[in-house]
Order: C-alpha cells, then structure tokens, then sequence
C-alpha cells in the first residue's frame, strides 16, 4: 500500500464477502486492490451514464436538421461503396 493511500472501514453483506474473497483468490490481489479496482470500474461507468446522458440533452436540444440527414446519407453511401459486394 503506498503512503498515500488512506484506511477504510467498510461492512459488507457476508455473500459479497464471500463472493469477493472467491474472486481475490483466482486474481491473487488483496483485499485493497480488489476494492481499489470495483471502485474504478464503478466511477468509470458512473462518469460514461453521465456523459451519455448530457449527449442525449444536447441532442434533444439541437437535433439533427435536413442538412444533417443528407450529409450522414452521403458518407454512407461514399463509405459503403469501398465494401466489395458480392451480388449472388
């Protein structure tokens, strides 16, 4: 543990517990880093439903407008017509 690190104490359901202890086991990390690493992945996924949701907002504010419709149409068209399409 570096020194930066700080001491928690948390209580757990005694099958997380368990759940957790099988999984550090196959992983071969502490109890810290265990935790360490669900929290990061929490935040993480936390911070994407954020930005996902202040995405969608926008998008409801400005939506998409003919011009935008016809320039997405063009590149696809331009985008697919590079694929080899077997016409069978």
């Amino acid at each position: 543990m570096s020194r930066t690190s700080a001491k928690v104490a948390v209580s757990l359901d005694p099958g997380l517990l368990a759940h957790a202890e099988r999984l550090r086991a196959t992983t071969g990390e502490s109890r810290s880093a265990l935790v360490g690493r669900a929290l990061r992945l929490l935040l993480r996924d936390d911070a994407r439903a954020r930005d996902v949701k202040e995405y969608v907002e926008a998008y409801r504010r400005v939506p998409e407008g003919a011009q935008d419709e016809r320039a997405a149409r063009a590149l696809a068209r331009r985008s697919l017509a590079a694929f080899p399409w077997n016409d069978e």
